[in-house]
């Protein structure tokens, strides 16, 4: 099996002179006009072979210019279109549970009783009011998902350079805490586009924005060479090409970036004109390829010695090592992960934390696996599910559950290591139930054997042991009367030991790679699950700038664990 290709991104900050800093500025006002003159043909979807030829003429630059901003923009209207189908997936949701909630009588009005489930009045709503507002807000909803579906028919996908969520600012500057000054060059940033892909066969990358070693006083050292548009040069007076004073700092992945630029691969360069907090305003340069395909795990490869089980939640990771046959070795590991208010780049930047941190755990322990949960809350959070309970809705808004997963598959395909996903049932309640106190120690665990160990903890061990294809249950037997309580007596073993929570399974005999063990009637059809053989694909890397990136793959919903990204599947068109 052969892995999708993965993408890497760094960044360097470029060391201007006053002149260059302005010729830049203007190269990048000059391509942002263009991209945003494209972006309605793009909406219109003209062949893009016609809009490049259209854009080297109208606008005097060059031919690779023009192709990425067709991409970048081909790429930002298919994210709008896919967006649109998942709004609309999503009012599909919330229209159909209406409907069947509101054609049922009210609870008040049936049989006056307040469970949740009854026979008489099913799962309708507690009150006559409540049920006639819902049917208000279901005239609501029917009017915007018909809006929805008729833009889908024409085609109209909204496509905002900057965002939405800025462009509204300008309405309300003194709530946002800026002025129009601040406004106008955060708006400026935002739209900015300066960027040029990657070309294979080409000296530096790609024609227009290069790195090439071509100083011979100063050997060794990278410098960015730019190509400025027609009406620039006329400007400035410069030639059609201009090469920047000062070397570029290359420090990141150096040495993969110098193989690449030496063989002459595509590499895809941008430049980004940034504010930081102070006030300075400082050119960033964004180096971007894509590394070759690489022979990928299978899932008996991946279950061999073991794994690391993972359970997220909404404030900390819970991560466990187990054996191949499903032992927990060691202590579990509890990493805390705040997100509750904070920026988007926090969040990423600790999100990102966190992941490397369990990512070191698994390498630490030996594992070449992680398995998570195939968790999806989009539909759990809208209140046609939960609608009075707002905590709870709250609660599930603050799992990073996507971006966990995209950043994960990413960092660990990085990392060389395998991605296992699996069904979410059970795996927390089975986990609180037994695996926490065989954790714990056990009932017969001396004081200074017992640890503190939460349900978290026990579903990670859960989730690990379906990976592994085993049952979730420890066993109808007490964890006090052998050493893994879970695993059955077989010819040729040890006698248990005892249950201090140190499990291990050494004395056991080496199984087949992927060969289940007999499970017990409590996890009996989640066993049977956990035993399909899954398709096993590679996990991807995180999209290069410009639009989808290489190794996105569509991942199926079911029962089976996969190796794999569990990133969300794609929307048709």
């Amino acid at each position: 099996m052969v892995a999708p290709p993965s993408g890497v991104s760094v960044g360097s900050r470029l060391r201007l002179t006053g002149w260059e800093q302005q010729l830049l500025a203007a190269v990048g006002a000059h391509l942002s006009r263009a991209r945003a003159t494209d972006l309605a043909s793009a909406q219109r979807r003209d062949r893009a072979n016609d809009r490049q030829k259209e854009l080297s003429a109208r606008f005097g630059i060059h031919s690779r210019y023009a192709g990425s901003i067709c991409v970048d923009n081909d790429a930002a209207v298919r994210a709008a279109k896919e967006q649109l189908w998942a709004h609309q997936r999503q009012l599909q949701a919330a229209v159909g549970r209406l409907e069947r909630r509101t054609e049922l009588p009210s609870k008040a009005a049936a049989c006056g009783c307040s469970k949740r489930r009854c026979e008489r009045c099913g799962s309708g709503y507690a009150t006559e009011n409540e049920r006639v507002m819902k049917r208000r807000r279901l005239d609501v909803l029917r009017g915007e998902l018909a809006g929805v579906q008729r833009r889908r028919a024409e085609g109209r996908y909204g496509v905002c350079l900057g965002g939405v969520q800025l462009a509204t600012t300008r309405h309300h500057f003194h709530d946002a805490g800026l002025n129009e000054q601040q406004w106008r060059r955060a708006w400026e940033e935002r739209r900015a586009w300066f960027g040029c892909v990657g070309n294979a066969g080409v000296l530096g990358g790609n024609p227009c924005l290069s790195l090439r070693q071509d100083d011979q006083d100063r050997p060794g050292e990278w410098f960015l060479t730019v190509s400025v548009p027609e009406p620039v040069q006329a400007r400035f007076g410069c030639g059609s090409r201009v090469r920047l004073t000062h070397p570029v700092p290359l420090h990141h992945r150096r040495e993969e970036l110098e193989e690449r630029l030496h063989a002459r691969r595509a590499v895809r360069l941008g430049v980004d004109f940034t504010t930081a907090r102070r006030g300075r305003e400082k050119v960033m340069l964004r180096i971007a390829w894509v590394r070759q395909a690489q022979p990928a795990l299978t899932l008996q490869q991946a279950r061999l010695g073991g794994l690391v089980g993972v359970d997220l939640n909404a404030d900390h990771l819970a991560a466990a090592r187990l054996d191949q046959d499903g032992n927990p070795i060691g202590r579990p590991i509890r990493i805390p992960l705040q997100l509750d208010g904070l920026p988007t780049t926090t969040r990423d930047a600790r999100l990102r934390e966190a992941i490397t941190a369990l990512l070191d755990f698994a390498a630490t322990t030996g594992a070449r696996a992680v398995a998570v949960e195939e968790l999806g809350f989009t539909d759990d959070t809208t209140r046609e599910k939960h609608g009075r309970n707002r905590r709870f809705r709250r609660l599930l808004s603050g799992f990073p559950t996507l971006a966990f997963r995209t950043r994960l598959a990413a960092m660990a395909a990085t990392a060389e290591l395998a991605v296992v996903t699996v069904d979410p049932r059970y795996t927390s309640k089975v986990g609180g139930r037994d695996w926490q106190r065989v954790l714990t120690g056990g009932p017969t665990a001396t004081p200074a054997l017992q640890t503190s160990v939460t349900r978290h903890e026990g579903a990670a061990v859960a989730i690990g042991r379906r990976a592994l294809a085993h049952g979730l249950t420890a066993g109808p037997r007490g964890p006090e009367r052998r050493s893994a309580p879970h695993q059955r007596r077989r010819p040729g073993t040890r006698p248990a030991g005892r249950g201090d929570g140190s499990t291990s399974s050494h004395a056991a005999p080496v199984r087949a790679p992927g060969t289940p063990t007999r499970p017990i009637p409590r996890d009996r059809a989640g066993a049977r699950a956990a035993r399909r053989t899954p398709a096993a694909v590679s996990a991807p890397a995180p999209p290069v700038p410009g639009g989808r990136g290489p190794g996105e793959t569509v991942s199926r919903a079911g029962r089976t664990p996969r190796i794999g990204s569990a990133a969300p599947p794609a929307s048709p068109g």
